[in-house]
């Protein structure tokens, strides 16, 4: 597959394992971006489907590393559940997520209930929360016993998330365990590798514009697949090139160490 970086005029860009590990930039691609965006080479885009931090997080952490960044360029699965709850007019939701991101959407949603309340919740959510608790997973299971109804969504499907020590669990993971316990499934998995998100990008530029650029095949990929656009897959996350090998899906247009090592292809 033929890659022409001179067409290329923005990049959609995981945080986790492509510009950060853990709390720590990944330096020669974080300096890539540094200079694209003061050359004004390149737009960037910052697309996660970490929902265990507030978009605001995530502005400070990659302003942090030096890199110029607005909140219109912060695109996670917390703006498909802002609109979510707004369309389906919940007033009473249960959410297992940092209190930093129930915060955030109750700053969004005020007339909105985020308490566990058995009687009273419309939905039940389920994000990336650092804070988890066997507590709160257990009301999840009680909830769903109760009224097996009840609308159930998660914030994303991934299993594991890339950190500095390794992988650690992540939503998918807990979806597993719930499903083991008493079979509830989300009947809706916001985030990657659903092109939705993209949506902003996707209206502003053509796609032989637009990159994606990440350490999943299964989100980042997929969902650059999706949305008909490039995909440069970095090695600094959770693909390796023994993964890469056993991938039976159409290749990457580029595979690269880590992003910084772009302008070499």
């Amino acid at each position: 597959m033929s890659f022409d970086l001179n067409k290329k005029k923005v990049f959609v860009c995981d945080l986790d394992g492509t510009l950060f590990m853990g709390p720590h930039p990944i330096e020669p691609a974080v300096r890539f971006v540094i200079d694209s965006c003061n050359s004004k080479r390149f737009a960037f885009y910052y697309l996660t489907n970490n929902t265990s931090k507030t978009p605001d997080a995530y502005i400070k952490k990659i302003g942090g590393a030096g890199i110029p960044v607005t909140e219109e360029q912060i695109l996670t699965p917390l703006i498909t559940l802002e609109n979510y709850i707004r369309e389906q007019a919940c007033r009473s939701v249960y959410m297992v997520a940092s209190e930093a991101v129930v915060a955030h959407l109750q700053g969004l949603l005020p007339d909105v209930s985020f308490e566990f309340a058995p009687d009273r919740n419309e939905l039940m959510v389920l994000a990336y929360d650092a804070e988890l608790t066997y507590e709160k997973l257990r009301r999840l299971a009680v909830l769903y016993n109760a009224r097996p109804e009840l609308d159930f969504v998660a914030t994303h499907p991934d299993t594991c998330c890339p950190s500095e020590h390794g992988p650690i669990p992540d939503v998918g993971g807990m979806l597993k365990l719930l499903k083991a316990t008493n079979g509830m499934t989300p009947r809706h998995i916001f985030g990657k590798p659903s092109p939705s998100l993209m949506d902003p990008v996707l209206k502003r530029f053509a796609r032989e514009e637009i990159a994606v650029v990440g350490d999943r095949l299964y989100t980042d990929k997929a969902m650059a697949d999706r949305a008909g656009v490039d995909f440069v897959c970095v090695l600094s996350g959770e693909t390796t090139r023994e993964s890469l090998a056993a991938y039976d899906g159409p290749p990457p247009a580029v595979v690269v160490e880590q992003f910084g090592e772009l302008l070499a292809h």
